[in-house]
């Protein structure tokens, strides 16, 4: 599993050692309300960390490329994911994905992440076109897709 750093960021594969930090995230019904399950999930968290988590990790052996998790470099603590998955459910597309701690909104990680995972999914991977998703009411993943180049459609 590859690992990619940023100026100030580590995107790094999970590690069990990393489920309660990422479900301490996922806990925060106003970090997850867009995410699959919303708000109504995050009383869930700790199970659905473990189940996101070997998830993440199963792409990497299915597909060769998947999440990863986001570490600070500056303090070493876990905000959020980050990457390219390939969704065989959807026809195989590969998508952008990411989820940050709100501890870290307004930073600019979400963009850096993301430039990271697209520049491997096109460089280093080789794939013709990757996608992202987001609810038309989040405008902050929106603004972040903006920035990343993504037309909305």
């Amino acid at each position: 599993m590859a690992v990619l750093e940023t100026e100030r960021l580590l995107l790094r594969p999970f590690e069990p050692k990393d489920a309660p930090a990422y479900a301490a995230i996922r806990a925060k019904p106003h970090v997850v309300r867009f995410l699959p399950g919303g708000e109504a999930r995050a009383a869930l968290a700790t199970q659905v960390a473990e189940t996101v988590i070997a998830m993440f990790n199963d792409c990497w052996q299915r597909d060769g490329y998947g999440p990863w998790a986001v570490e600070e470099k500056a303090t070493g603590r876990l905000c959020g994911h980050h990457g390219v998955r390939c969704l065989p459910e959807e026809g195989g597309v590969t998508e952008l994905l990411y989820t940050m701690d709100d501890t870290v909104w307004g930073q600019g990680y979400a963009t850096e992440g993301g430039r990271a995972a697209l520049a491997y999914g096109f460089d280093t991977i080789g794939l013709d076109r990757i996608f992202a998703w987001a609810m038309p009411d989040n405008h902050a993943s929106l603004a972040v897709m903006a920035r990343l180049g993504f037309t909305r459609v």
